[in-house]
Formats: C-alpha cells, structure tokens, sequence
C-alpha cells in the first residue's frame, strides 16, 4: 500500500511538473505572494512586539492578529490568481502573472472573507498547540494541532476554484469543498492529496537536515565551523524555500485539475481519470 501511495505521489508530482514547465510564469504566484505578504507582517509585528515589550500586551495581540489576517489576505490574493491563471491555461487559454491577479482582486471581498475564515482557524490551531511548557502534554497538543491542520487543509482543498472559479463566497466554498470531498471520496477522510512528495523528499527534507546541521556547527566555538555552519544554515532555508515554493505551485495548479474532475467530471492537464479517482488517500 505505501509503495503504491509513494508511486501515485510521483506520477502526479511529475505531471504536475509538466504543467509547470509548459507555463513556467505560474512558479511567480507563489513568489510574489511570500514577499507581499512580509509586508503587512512588518507593518503590525514590529508594532506589536514593542507593544509587548512595553507590557501592553492585550495592544500587542490585537496587533499580531491583525498583522496574520492582512498576511492571509495577501497570500489568499497571490493563490487565487494563480488558481485563476491555470484554470485559463489548462482550459486551452492564455494567461499571464497580471491576468491571474487581476481576476483575483475581482473576487477580493471572497478572498477577505476566506483569509479571516483562515486567521480563525491559525488562532485555534495556536490554542490547541498551547505554550510548550509541558513536554508530553505539548507533544500531545502538537499532534491534535497537526491532526486538525491536516484535515482542515484537505477538505477546503476546493475553497480557491470554488471562490475564483465558481463565484462561491467564503462560507460557501468552504461547505461545498467538503460536500465535494465526501461526495467523491466519502465521509471518514483521513490523510492527503497524493502529491508533492519527491518534491519534499528532495528539497524540504533536505533543507531542514542542512538547517539543523549548521545550527549545530555553529555551537561548537570553532570559527571555521562557525563559517560552515552559517553556509549550511543559508543553503537548507534555500533549499527549503525552493521546495515550498514548487509544492505551493503544484498544489495550486491541482487543486484545479482535481475540482474540475471532481465537480465537472473533466480530465485535464496530462492525467487520466485513474490518476485522478486515485489522488486522495482515505480512510473509511
């Protein structure tokens, strides 16, 4: 069974490469969303962790809070354009970087709408995780936290077509991603999309090994460890960025495939109907 998962895994990663190769202008999405979205991060985190360093700390919350609702806002505008940009591509059209945003920002109120929906559900998760002040408490709380992001990522996985594509509003799409889900795949979901795992395995594992490598360097006292590390340090995060910035653009451009297949029945893109009935792994 893992060795069939791992190979369906694969077989979609490199289609969904081939979309990406044929349309290489879909990797900016991902690219222009991160950096615009350290923006409203700067604008109310720097502001906020004065506050806290000031003892005002209810000042400094509400701050934070706001700082991740803009960030989402930002990253929901970047995602959606690219949601919009290959379904246009995929369809047989022609789309570009400003095509896919401006069609974004014509479902902006939506896409408000989706991140506050998103910044609710960061906050929980934050809640359930807890302080990390008790080892096996926390461990527990950090699997619960994991468990409900996992799950949460799966059935809103429709959430951007069902906004961009299909003129739903935020607590629509949200309820038809998941009746959408349970409709195709059943009610008891456990586990994922089926894709991006070499990507992982090549770049974001990778990443986080040299990361920690050169953290580790970097504690011996040795100046030419301490260079060394520095330079692992610097090469995981970019290894891990590169990484996040594939699968962030694989998901994007599948989750149309996917919501087409599954809503409309359409295969498209260079998979099949097998690749397709065959991408979520479940449990019931």
């Amino acid at each position: 069974m893992a060795r069939r998962s791992w190979g369906q895994s694969r077989l979609l990663t490199t289609k969904s490469w081939a979309v990406i190769k044929e349309n290489r202008y879909l990797l900016a999405f991902p690219v222009i969303g991160f950096f615009a979205s350290l923006i409203p991060l700067a604008i109310f985190w720097i502001p906020a962790g004065f506050l806290w360093l000031d003892d005002q700390t209810a000042a400094g919350i509400v701050l934070a809070i706001l700082g991740i609702f803009a960030n989402q806002i930002v990253l929901s505008i970047a995602s959606g354009g690219l949601v919009a940009a290959a379904d246009t591509e995929l369809s047989g059209g022609d789309s570009s970087i400003g095509h896919g945003i401006a069609r974004s920002l014509a479902r902006l109120l939506p896409l408000i709408g989706w991140a506050l929906i998103s910044t609710v559900v960061n906050i929980i998760v934050g809640f359930i995780r807890g302080n990390n002040q008790n080892g096996a408490v926390d461990a527990l709380r950090n699997i619960a936290a994991a468990g409900v992001l996992a799950m949460w990522s799966l059935v809103t996985f429709f959430v951007l077509p069902f906004i961009m594509l299909d003129g739903q509003g935020p607590i629509g799409a949200v309820k038809k991603s998941f009746a959408l889900f349970k409709e195709k795949w059943g009610v008891q979901i456990f586990g994922g999309v089926r894709i991006g795992g070499v990507v992982g395995l090549i770049t974001i594992l990778p990443g986080i090994l040299l990361a920690f490598l050169g953290f580790f360097a970097t504690t011996v006292g040795n100046d030419a460890l301490l260079a060394g590390g520095i330079f692992l340090i610097v090469l995981g995060i970019l290894l891990f960025m590169v990484g996040a910035l594939l699968l962030s653009t694989m998901r994007g451009i599948f989750s149309v495939v996917l919501f087409r297949y599954a809503k409309d029945g359409v295969v498209e893109g260079g998979f099949t109907e097998q690749d397709l009935s065959n991408a979520v792994r479940t449990s019931r």
